[in-house]
Protein backbone atom coordinates (compact mmCIF):
# COMPACT_ATOMS: atom_id res chain seq x y z
CA UNK A 1 0.00 0.00 0.00
CA UNK A 2 1.36 3.37 -0.56
CA UNK A 3 1.50 6.56 1.53
CA UNK A 4 -1.55 8.11 -0.52
CA UNK A 5 -3.48 4.93 -0.49
CA UNK A 6 -3.31 5.02 3.50
CA UNK A 7 -4.25 9.19 3.55
CA UNK A 8 -7.28 7.97 1.73
CA UNK A 9 -8.50 5.24 3.67
CA UNK A 10 -7.43 6.24 7.58
CA UNK A 11 -9.23 10.15 5.99
CA UNK A 12 -12.38 8.18 4.65
CA UNK A 13 -12.65 6.71 8.24
CA UNK A 14 -11.93 9.62 10.40
CA UNK A 15 -14.38 11.38 7.61
CA UNK A 16 -17.39 8.95 8.80
CA UNK A 17 -15.74 9.04 12.51
CA UNK A 18 -16.54 12.62 13.36
CA UNK A 19 -19.30 12.81 10.84
CA UNK A 20 -20.92 10.74 13.28
CA UNK A 21 -19.39 12.79 16.62
CA UNK A 22 -20.59 16.23 14.99
CA UNK A 23 -24.26 15.01 15.32
CA UNK A 24 -24.59 15.81 18.82
CA UNK A 25 -22.30 19.15 18.91
CA UNK A 26 -24.90 21.38 18.49
CA UNK A 27 -27.21 20.62 20.41
CA UNK A 28 -25.65 18.18 23.52
CA UNK A 29 -26.16 21.53 26.07
CA UNK A 30 -29.25 22.42 24.65
CA UNK A 31 -30.24 18.56 25.43
CA UNK A 32 -29.12 19.03 29.14
CA UNK A 33 -30.68 22.30 29.42
CA UNK A 34 -34.35 20.70 28.34
CA UNK A 35 -34.08 18.30 31.29
CA UNK A 36 -33.86 20.93 33.70
CA UNK A 37 -30.24 21.67 34.43
CA UNK A 38 -28.40 24.52 34.99
CA UNK A 39 -24.72 25.77 34.32
CA UNK A 40 -23.69 24.44 37.48
CA UNK A 41 -25.04 21.10 36.71
CA UNK A 42 -23.81 20.73 33.10
CA UNK A 43 -21.30 22.26 34.62
CA UNK A 44 -20.31 18.60 36.65
CA UNK A 45 -22.04 16.65 33.85
CA UNK A 46 -19.27 17.79 32.01
CA UNK A 47 -16.27 17.14 34.32
CA UNK A 48 -17.24 13.56 34.92
CA UNK A 49 -17.48 13.09 31.26
CA UNK A 50 -14.18 14.99 30.37
CA UNK A 51 -12.86 13.15 34.39
CA UNK A 52 -13.86 9.40 33.15
CA UNK A 53 -11.43 10.04 29.95
CA UNK A 54 -8.97 11.50 32.03
CA UNK A 55 -8.88 8.33 34.43
CA UNK A 56 -8.64 5.36 31.91
CA UNK A 57 -6.66 7.63 29.19
CA UNK A 58 -3.16 6.27 30.04
CA UNK A 59 -3.90 2.98 31.03
CA UNK A 60 -5.67 1.96 28.10
CA UNK A 61 -3.25 3.29 25.64
CA UNK A 62 -0.78 0.74 27.13
CA UNK A 63 -3.75 -1.49 26.35
CA UNK A 64 -4.10 -0.47 22.44
CA UNK A 65 -0.02 -0.33 21.74
CA UNK A 66 0.06 -4.35 23.26
CA UNK A 67 -3.33 -5.80 22.26
CA UNK A 68 -4.15 -4.04 19.28
CA UNK A 69 -5.07 -0.25 18.39
CA UNK A 70 -7.96 -1.56 15.64
CA UNK A 71 -9.45 -3.63 18.21
CA UNK A 72 -9.70 -1.07 21.14
CA UNK A 73 -10.99 1.35 18.89
CA UNK A 74 -13.80 -0.86 17.60
CA UNK A 75 -14.20 -1.63 20.97
CA UNK A 76 -14.54 1.98 21.73
CA UNK A 77 -17.86 2.35 19.82
CA UNK A 78 -19.86 -0.74 21.46
CA UNK A 79 -19.19 1.43 24.75
CA UNK A 80 -20.44 4.57 22.98
CA UNK A 81 -23.39 2.64 21.97
CA UNK A 82 -24.03 1.84 25.52
CA UNK A 83 -23.77 5.32 26.97
CA UNK A 84 -25.66 6.94 24.35
CA UNK A 85 -28.75 4.05 24.82
CA UNK A 86 -28.25 4.92 28.45
CA UNK A 87 -28.72 9.01 27.56
CA UNK A 88 -31.53 8.96 25.60
CA UNK A 89 -33.47 7.60 28.74
CA UNK A 90 -32.47 8.98 31.65
CA UNK A 91 -33.78 12.24 33.29
CA UNK A 92 -32.60 12.51 36.71
CA UNK A 93 -29.02 14.41 37.50
CA UNK A 94 -27.15 10.77 39.02
CA UNK A 95 -28.09 9.13 35.86
CA UNK A 96 -26.62 11.41 33.62
CA UNK A 97 -23.63 11.48 35.08
CA UNK A 98 -23.34 7.81 34.47
CA UNK A 99 -24.20 7.99 30.98
CA UNK A 100 -21.63 10.70 30.97
CA UNK A 101 -19.23 8.14 32.72
CA UNK A 102 -19.39 5.69 29.99
CA UNK A 103 -18.97 8.34 27.04
CA UNK A 104 -16.00 9.71 28.58
CA UNK A 105 -14.49 5.71 29.34
CA UNK A 106 -15.52 5.25 25.50
CA UNK A 107 -13.59 8.34 24.08
CA UNK A 108 -10.83 7.10 26.84
CA UNK A 109 -10.54 3.63 25.29
CA UNK A 110 -10.35 5.08 21.36
CA UNK A 111 -7.70 7.60 22.25
CA UNK A 112 -4.57 7.78 20.26
CA UNK A 113 -5.52 3.62 18.77
CA UNK A 114 -5.78 5.16 14.88
CA UNK A 115 -3.65 7.84 15.47
CA UNK A 116 -0.77 6.02 16.45
CA UNK A 117 -1.24 3.13 13.69
CA UNK A 118 -1.65 5.96 11.05
CA UNK A 119 2.06 7.14 11.78
CA UNK A 120 3.41 3.86 12.32
CA UNK A 121 1.47 2.69 8.70
CA UNK A 122 2.69 6.00 7.25
CA UNK A 123 6.76 5.57 7.94
CA UNK A 124 6.36 1.96 6.77
CA UNK A 125 4.79 2.37 3.30
CA UNK A 126 6.95 2.67 0.18
CA UNK A 127 6.72 6.04 -1.26
CA UNK A 128 6.50 6.18 -4.79
CA UNK A 129 6.50 9.64 -6.13
CA UNK A 130 9.35 10.92 -6.74
CA UNK A 131 8.50 14.37 -7.77
CA UNK A 132 8.02 15.57 -4.53
CA UNK A 133 8.42 14.50 -0.21
CA UNK A 134 5.01 13.53 1.16
CA UNK A 135 5.78 14.60 4.94
CA UNK A 136 3.80 13.46 7.95
CA UNK A 137 3.03 17.27 8.39
CA UNK A 138 0.85 17.41 4.94
CA UNK A 139 -0.77 13.91 5.75
CA UNK A 140 -2.17 15.16 9.49
CA UNK A 141 -2.77 18.46 7.78
CA UNK A 142 -5.23 16.33 5.19
CA UNK A 143 -6.24 14.09 7.84
CA UNK A 144 -7.10 16.92 10.07
CA UNK A 145 -9.45 18.08 6.99
CA UNK A 146 -11.13 14.89 6.74
CA UNK A 147 -11.56 15.08 10.30
CA UNK A 148 -13.30 18.72 10.66
CA UNK A 149 -15.12 18.50 7.50
CA UNK A 150 -16.75 15.29 9.38
CA UNK A 151 -17.76 17.17 12.26
CA UNK A 152 -18.82 19.83 10.07
CA UNK A 153 -21.19 17.83 8.16
CA UNK A 154 -22.24 16.00 11.56
CA UNK A 155 -22.78 19.26 12.76
CA UNK A 156 -24.94 20.35 9.91
CA UNK A 157 -26.97 17.49 9.97
CA UNK A 158 -27.33 17.22 14.51
CA UNK A 159 -29.03 20.98 13.80
CA UNK A 160 -31.50 20.10 11.45
CA UNK A 161 -32.56 16.84 12.79
CA UNK A 162 -34.57 18.69 16.04
CA UNK A 163 -36.56 20.93 13.63
CA UNK A 164 -36.78 18.16 11.61
CA UNK A 165 -39.07 16.55 14.59
CA UNK A 166 -40.88 19.99 15.04
CA UNK A 167 -42.09 19.67 11.56
CA UNK A 168 -43.05 16.49 11.53
CA UNK A 169 -44.96 16.87 15.00
CA UNK A 170 -43.68 13.44 16.03
CA UNK A 171 -43.77 13.31 20.27
CA UNK A 172 -40.47 12.80 21.55
CA UNK A 173 -39.08 13.26 25.14
CA UNK A 174 -37.03 15.88 23.57
CA UNK A 175 -36.89 17.34 20.19
CA UNK A 176 -33.20 16.43 20.35
CA UNK A 177 -33.42 12.61 21.26
CA UNK A 178 -33.75 12.32 17.17
CA UNK A 179 -29.90 13.15 17.56
CA UNK A 180 -28.87 10.48 20.01
CA UNK A 181 -31.02 7.58 17.78
CA UNK A 182 -28.71 8.39 14.24
CA UNK A 183 -25.55 8.44 16.49
CA UNK A 184 -26.45 5.00 17.49
CA UNK A 185 -27.10 3.56 14.20
CA UNK A 186 -24.48 5.25 12.69
CA UNK A 187 -22.00 3.78 15.03
CA UNK A 188 -22.87 0.75 14.74
CA UNK A 189 -22.61 0.92 10.99
CA UNK A 190 -18.66 2.43 11.82
CA UNK A 191 -17.69 -0.92 13.33
CA UNK A 192 -18.05 -2.53 9.75
CA UNK A 193 -16.79 0.37 7.89
CA UNK A 194 -13.61 0.34 9.79
CA UNK A 195 -13.02 -3.36 9.57
CA UNK A 196 -12.69 -2.88 6.22
CA UNK A 197 -10.69 0.28 5.69
CA UNK A 198 -8.28 0.07 8.75
CA UNK A 199 -5.71 -2.97 8.52
CA UNK A 200 -3.65 -3.41 11.02
CA UNK A 201 -0.60 -5.37 10.91
CA UNK A 202 1.36 -6.54 14.37
CA UNK A 203 4.39 -6.68 14.60
CA UNK A 204 6.92 -6.80 17.71
CA UNK A 205 9.99 -5.54 16.27
CA UNK A 206 11.29 -8.77 17.41
CA UNK A 207 11.67 -7.32 20.93
CA UNK A 208 9.43 -9.62 23.63
CA UNK A 209 7.90 -7.07 25.79
CA UNK A 210 7.68 -8.28 29.37
CA UNK A 211 6.78 -4.45 31.08
CA UNK A 212 3.96 -4.07 32.79
CA UNK A 213 1.25 -1.39 31.31
CA UNK A 214 1.92 0.24 34.30
CA UNK A 215 5.59 0.44 34.40
CA UNK A 216 5.07 1.37 30.48
CA UNK A 217 2.51 4.52 31.78
CA UNK A 218 4.62 5.59 34.34
CA UNK A 219 7.81 6.03 31.69
CA UNK A 220 5.98 7.34 29.11
CA UNK A 221 4.37 9.83 31.53
CA UNK A 222 8.13 10.68 33.02
CA UNK A 223 9.54 11.35 29.33
CA UNK A 224 6.05 13.44 29.01
CA UNK A 225 7.10 15.88 31.50
CA UNK A 226 11.04 15.74 31.43
CA UNK A 227 11.76 15.74 27.37
CA UNK A 228 12.87 19.71 26.12
CA UNK A 229 10.06 19.44 23.65
CA UNK A 230 7.44 17.44 25.18
CA UNK A 231 7.06 18.91 28.26
CA UNK A 232 6.57 22.12 26.64
CA UNK A 233 3.80 20.24 24.44
CA UNK A 234 2.10 19.20 27.54
CA UNK A 235 1.87 22.74 29.34
CA UNK A 236 0.61 24.96 26.16
CA UNK A 237 -2.17 21.39 25.82
CA UNK A 238 -3.37 21.71 29.52
CA UNK A 239 -4.53 24.96 28.80
CA UNK A 240 -5.65 24.16 25.39
CA UNK A 241 -7.98 21.67 26.85
CA UNK A 242 -9.36 24.09 29.51
CA UNK A 243 -9.75 27.03 26.68
CA UNK A 244 -11.32 24.31 24.24
CA UNK A 245 -13.92 22.79 26.79
CA UNK A 246 -15.05 26.25 28.07
CA UNK A 247 -15.93 27.80 24.50
CA UNK A 248 -17.61 24.13 23.99
CA UNK A 249 -19.57 23.89 27.04
CA UNK A 250 -21.06 27.38 27.14
CA UNK A 251 -20.87 28.94 23.10
CA UNK A 252 -25.17 27.21 22.97
CA UNK A 253 -26.09 28.84 25.77
CA UNK A 254 -24.53 31.94 25.25
CA UNK A 255 -25.77 32.19 21.46
CA UNK A 256 -29.62 31.49 23.07
CA UNK A 257 -28.78 34.21 25.68
CA UNK A 258 -28.54 36.30 22.53
CA UNK A 259 -30.82 35.04 20.32
CA UNK A 260 -33.53 35.46 23.17
CA UNK A 261 -32.54 39.23 23.73
CA UNK A 262 -32.46 40.35 20.00
CA UNK A 263 -35.86 37.70 18.05
CA UNK A 264 -39.05 36.88 19.28
CA UNK A 265 -40.94 33.57 19.04
CA UNK A 266 -40.01 29.88 19.41
CA UNK A 267 -36.23 29.43 19.65
CA UNK A 268 -36.81 25.78 18.61
CA UNK A 269 -37.56 26.48 15.14
CA UNK A 270 -33.70 28.26 14.88
CA UNK A 271 -32.07 25.32 16.31
CA UNK A 272 -30.28 24.65 12.67
CA UNK A 273 -28.86 27.81 13.37
CA UNK A 274 -26.74 26.34 15.62
CA UNK A 275 -26.02 23.33 13.55
CA UNK A 276 -24.85 25.86 10.62
CA UNK A 277 -22.38 27.64 12.79
CA UNK A 278 -21.03 24.64 14.27
CA UNK A 279 -20.52 23.10 10.63
CA UNK A 280 -18.90 26.68 9.73
CA UNK A 281 -16.65 26.50 12.76
CA UNK A 282 -15.29 23.15 11.91
CA UNK A 283 -15.20 24.30 8.39
CA UNK A 284 -12.76 26.76 9.38
CA UNK A 285 -10.59 24.29 11.07
CA UNK A 286 -10.10 22.29 7.87
CA UNK A 287 -9.32 25.31 6.36
CA UNK A 288 -6.41 25.80 8.85
CA UNK A 289 -5.50 22.50 8.11
CA UNK A 290 -5.04 23.41 4.77
CA UNK A 291 -3.43 26.64 5.59
CA UNK A 292 -1.23 25.36 7.99
CA UNK A 293 1.02 23.26 5.18
CA UNK A 294 1.53 26.89 3.94
CA UNK A 295 2.40 28.73 7.00
CA UNK A 296 4.61 26.59 8.02
CA UNK A 297 6.58 27.26 4.64
CA UNK A 298 6.02 31.10 5.57
CA UNK A 299 7.87 30.54 9.21
CA UNK A 300 10.85 28.78 7.47
CA UNK A 301 9.24 25.45 8.54
CA UNK A 302 9.73 26.32 12.61
CA UNK A 303 6.49 24.73 14.23
CA UNK A 304 7.05 26.82 17.30
CA UNK A 305 6.29 30.29 15.50
CA UNK A 306 3.19 28.71 13.78
CA UNK A 307 2.16 27.73 17.11
CA UNK A 308 3.17 30.98 18.87
CA UNK A 309 1.14 33.19 17.04
CA UNK A 310 -1.46 31.43 16.00
CA UNK A 311 -2.22 30.51 19.96
CA UNK A 312 -2.18 34.53 20.66
CA UNK A 313 -4.15 35.87 17.50
CA UNK A 314 -7.01 32.99 18.82
CA UNK A 315 -6.63 34.66 22.76
CA UNK A 316 -7.66 38.26 21.41
CA UNK A 317 -10.38 36.52 19.06
CA UNK A 318 -11.45 34.93 22.28
CA UNK A 319 -11.56 38.09 24.22
CA UNK A 320 -13.40 39.88 21.67
CA UNK A 321 -16.02 37.06 21.00
CA UNK A 322 -16.64 37.59 24.91
CA UNK A 323 -18.22 41.09 24.33
CA UNK A 324 -20.46 40.46 21.35
CA UNK A 325 -24.47 40.96 22.02
CA UNK A 326 -25.28 40.31 18.40
CA UNK A 327 -26.25 36.76 16.47
CA UNK A 328 -23.66 37.96 13.54
CA UNK A 329 -20.94 39.52 15.32
CA UNK A 330 -21.04 36.36 17.75
CA UNK A 331 -20.36 34.28 14.56
CA UNK A 332 -17.46 36.16 13.19
CA UNK A 333 -15.07 36.03 16.13
CA UNK A 334 -16.32 32.22 16.61
CA UNK A 335 -15.20 31.45 13.19
CA UNK A 336 -11.77 33.52 13.38
CA UNK A 337 -10.82 32.39 16.82
CA UNK A 338 -11.50 28.25 16.20
CA UNK A 339 -9.61 28.83 12.86
CA UNK A 340 -6.89 30.08 14.88
CA UNK A 341 -6.88 27.77 17.54
CA UNK A 342 -6.67 25.20 15.07
CA UNK A 343 -3.95 26.09 13.08
CA UNK A 344 -1.10 25.03 15.42
CA UNK A 345 -2.56 21.02 15.71
CA UNK A 346 -0.88 19.56 13.02
CA UNK A 347 2.44 20.82 14.31
CA UNK A 348 1.58 19.68 17.57
CA UNK A 349 1.10 16.19 16.31
CA UNK A 350 4.15 16.30 14.23
CA UNK A 351 6.06 16.96 17.68
CA UNK A 352 4.45 14.79 19.52
CA UNK A 353 5.08 11.51 17.05
CA UNK A 354 8.90 12.56 16.35
CA UNK A 355 10.00 12.71 19.83
CA UNK A 356 8.06 9.30 20.81
CA UNK A 357 9.51 5.69 20.47
CA UNK A 358 7.02 3.29 18.45
CA UNK A 359 6.24 1.02 21.01
CA UNK A 360 4.94 3.61 23.30
CA UNK A 361 3.26 5.89 20.81
CA UNK A 362 0.04 5.40 21.37
CA UNK A 363 0.62 5.28 25.11
CA UNK A 364 2.12 8.71 24.44
CA UNK A 365 -0.76 9.73 22.77
CA UNK A 366 -2.82 9.16 25.69
CA UNK A 367 -0.95 10.80 27.68
CA UNK A 368 -1.18 13.85 25.32
CA UNK A 369 -4.86 13.43 25.54
CA UNK A 370 -5.24 13.07 29.21
CA UNK A 371 -3.75 16.54 29.62
CA UNK A 372 -6.41 17.87 27.66
CA UNK A 373 -8.81 16.17 29.53
CA UNK A 374 -7.57 17.49 32.34
CA UNK A 375 -7.24 21.17 31.22
CA UNK A 376 -11.51 20.06 30.54
CA UNK A 377 -12.36 18.68 34.02
CA UNK A 378 -10.86 21.94 35.67
CA UNK A 379 -12.47 24.60 33.21
CA UNK A 380 -15.86 22.25 33.62
CA UNK A 381 -16.13 22.74 37.42
CA UNK A 382 -14.30 26.16 37.47
CA UNK A 383 -16.20 27.78 34.62
CA UNK A 384 -19.32 26.27 35.17
CA UNK A 385 -19.40 28.04 38.56
CA UNK A 386 -18.03 31.28 37.91
CA UNK A 387 -20.59 31.13 33.74
CA UNK A 388 -23.59 30.40 36.66
CA UNK A 389 -22.83 32.81 38.68
CA UNK A 390 -21.05 35.66 37.21
CA UNK A 391 -21.35 35.17 33.33
CA UNK A 392 -20.05 33.05 30.47
CA UNK A 393 -18.31 36.25 29.52
CA UNK A 394 -16.15 36.59 32.38
CA UNK A 395 -15.10 32.80 31.78
CA UNK A 396 -13.79 33.50 28.13
CA UNK A 397 -11.83 36.65 29.16
CA UNK A 398 -10.12 34.64 31.51
CA UNK A 399 -9.24 31.85 28.49
CA UNK A 400 -8.65 34.51 26.35
CA UNK A 401 -5.72 36.09 28.87
CA UNK A 402 -4.43 32.87 29.99
CA UNK A 403 -4.28 31.00 25.98
CA UNK A 404 -2.01 34.39 25.19
CA UNK A 405 0.46 34.24 28.57
CA UNK A 406 0.40 30.56 27.82
CA UNK A 407 2.08 30.80 24.61
CA UNK A 408 5.67 31.89 25.84
CA UNK A 409 5.82 27.92 26.36
CA UNK A 410 6.34 27.72 22.67
CA UNK A 411 8.92 29.76 22.33
CA UNK A 412 11.23 27.84 24.96
CA UNK A 413 11.29 24.93 22.86
CA UNK A 414 14.65 25.01 21.49
CA UNK A 415 15.00 25.75 18.00
CA UNK A 416 17.15 23.14 16.58
CA UNK A 417 14.15 20.33 17.43
CA UNK A 418 11.32 22.77 16.07
CA UNK A 419 12.71 22.97 12.82
CA UNK A 420 14.23 19.41 12.36
CA UNK A 421 10.31 17.60 12.66
CA UNK A 422 9.61 17.44 9.00
CA UNK A 423 8.50 14.13 8.91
Amino acid sequence: MTREVLIWRFAIQQLIHWTIVGIAIPVLILLFQARGFNLQDIGLVMAVWVGSTAVLEVPLGGVADRYGRKATYLGSLVVNILGCSALLYVTELVEVLFSAFMLGASRAIYSGTLDAWFYDAFQQCRQQCRQRKLTFHTAQSYVNMSVTLGLALGSLLGGWLPDYVVSTGVQWASIYDLNLVVVIVANSLLITTTAVLIREKREQDNVVVKVTHLSVSVQVLSKAFSHDVIKRLMQTTIVYGAVLSAVETFWQPYLMSIIQTTTSGPNESRITLFGLLAGLYFLMAALSSWCAIRLLAFCKGSHKALMFWTRVLAGAALIMMANTNETWAFACFYLVFFFLFTLGNSSQSVLLNEYTESQYRSTMLSVSSLVVTCGAVVASLLFGFISEHYGISLSWLICGGTLVVSSAWFVLIPDNHSAAAQQ
